[in-house]
């Protein structure tokens, strides 16, 4: 082969692969960005997203004006209840990190803050039961299984979500334990 042709071609490969590493990092950077984008969308418009959320229901439901208000009372209620049940529960797991992070742990303090995270789970969940027996009250049979219809759809999509994540995550890692089979 003539020396030319060699240059050439090592020329077109260091083309080639300068190309894909531009478009592999830019596909990265769009990506980050695009993230960043979405959560700064849904953080700065949460009462945006509750109403057309709201919207939705009352239309998949047909609900009375009655059943609106009542609706969206609860929905105040239970969002104001959660939001401060959720940062005590993540102040405590936080908490946890680091007792263990310490050189000599304090396993007296570990299960205290573990008894505290399963109380505050608890009461979390107490405040969603409260939340959806009030829902329930305000609704028909019929309207209410609707309900349950939708929160189960929603439900599934975000455990699916959630699996391709993490999925996606381990493949970024480079893990090489396989996924498990479902």
């Amino acid at each position: 082969m003539n020396y030319f042709t060699k240059t050439r071609v090592l020329v077109v490969i260091i083309v080639a692969l300068s190309i894909t590493l531009l478009a592999t990092i830019g596909a990265m950077v769009y990506g980050h960005y695009r993230q960043k984008q979405l959560a700064e969308k849904f953080a700065s418009y949460p009462q945006e997203r509750m109403e057309q959320q709201a919207q939705f229901l009352s239309n998949r439901l047909n609900l009375s004006p009655e059943q609106e208000d009542i609706f969206r009372k609860s929905r105040d209620k239970f969002h104001a209840k959660t939001v401060d049940a959720h940062k005590k529960t993540q102040k405590v797991s936080v908490d946890i990190i680091n007792e263990l992070s310490t050189p000599e742990p304090n396993f007296e303090l570990i299960d205290s803050l573990i008894e505290q995270y399963g109380k505050l789970h608890g009461i979390e969940k107490k405040i969603m039961i409260d939340h959806l027996l009030e829902i329930k009250s305000a609704c028909t049979p019929e309207q209410f299984d609707k309900f349950l219809k939708i929160v189960r759809y929603a439900h599934r999509r975000q455990m699916q979500m959630h699996r391709q994540r993490f999925k996606n995550e381990r493949m970024r890692r480079g893990d090489s334990i396989p996924p498990r089979n479902q």
